[in-house]
């Protein structure tokens, strides 16, 4: 029987050097050998999981964005959830305003500010109560994404009619968090973290799980067809989604509760341990 397996990309397909290991990507062709369709699930956009896939010589679906995009295997855009542009204007006007540090991700690039890169840094200086190394490694995260853009006015954007898929905060400040998440939350949009310090915004028919529904259905897969493994609370709605449901070991304690069983760690192959499990012994 076929399946389509959807893996979250960090924290689960990811090491924490935000690389894909071998046993991954071969485990990964052996189940497509096999029939199954796989889908990788993730906030980022798909050109940046299309640069981690280089190396590998990969190819799946690729839902985006937190479910705002959807890529067949062969690159095309296949579904496209775009943000309403009087949203998105509200929302970066207000972060602007309070000197967030924010990304504006489109079809094809990732902006910022010139002024984005310093407000990142000015926050690592002054907070206190966060580790210095993980402020230090969730900057490299954001900074080293593909196709980043900086750009002087962001009103740039909106004159160029790009469509904008997400919109993407970032603050070592828990509060500045909060106070984001409450200004910001509203009906017409969905709000989503999916790594330490961030907040993700994109439209309110977008999530993993609404994506995952629809190509399903596009594939013509049941329920019971369908495997879903990931780490964080973003991966809740397209867990809820799947037959069989799969934690990572690093895995927040309450995405294990929602799940069938629990795998190993990114950091020990735990997709590869799965995709052995469900796919490549049946």
């Amino acid at each position: 029987m076929r399946k389509l397996v959807a893996i979250d990309l960090d924290g689960t397909f990811l090491n924490q050097y935000y690389t894909i290991s071998s046993l991954h990507a071969s485990t990964v062709k052996k189940a497509q050998q096999k029939g199954a369709e796989i889908v990788i699930a993730t906030g980022r956009a798909n050109f940046d999981v299309q640069r981690l896939f280089q190396n590998e010589q990969l190819s799946t679906w690729v839902i985006g964005a937190n479910g705002a995009t959807t890529y067949d295997p062969e690159g095309n855009l296949s579904v496209a959830l775009p943000m309403e542009t009087i949203y998105a204007k509200e929302i970066i006007t207000w972060l602007n305003e309070e000197s967030y540090y924010y990304e504006i991700v489109t079809d094809n690039d990732i902006f910022i500010t010139n002024k984005a890169k310093q407000l990142l840094q000015d926050e690592m200086d002054i907070v206190q109560d966060t580790d210095r190394s993980e402020m230090e490694s969730a900057r490299e995260r954001q900074l080293g994404q593909a196709n980043i853009q900086e750009i002087e006015d962001y009103i740039d954007v909106f004159q160029t009619e790009k469509e904008i898929y997400k919109i993407t905060i970032v603050s070592f400040d828990e509060e500045r968090r909060r106070v984001a998440a409450d200004t910001l939350s509203k009906k017409g949009l969905n709000l989503f973290s999916s790594a330490d310090f961030n907040l993700e915004i994109v439209d309110a028919k977008a999530s993993k799980g609404n994506a995952l529904k629809k190509l399903a259905k596009k594939l013509d897969m049941k329920q019971e067809d369908i495997i879903a493994i990931g780490d964080s609370m973003n991966d809740l709605p397209m867990l809820e989604i799947a037959g069989t449901k799969v934690a990572m070991g690093n895995a927040t304690e309450e995405v294990k509760q929602h799940c069938d069983y629990t795998t190993e760690t990114n950091e020990d192959d735990g997709v590869a341990h799965m995709l052995e499990r469900e796919i490549l012994q049946k």
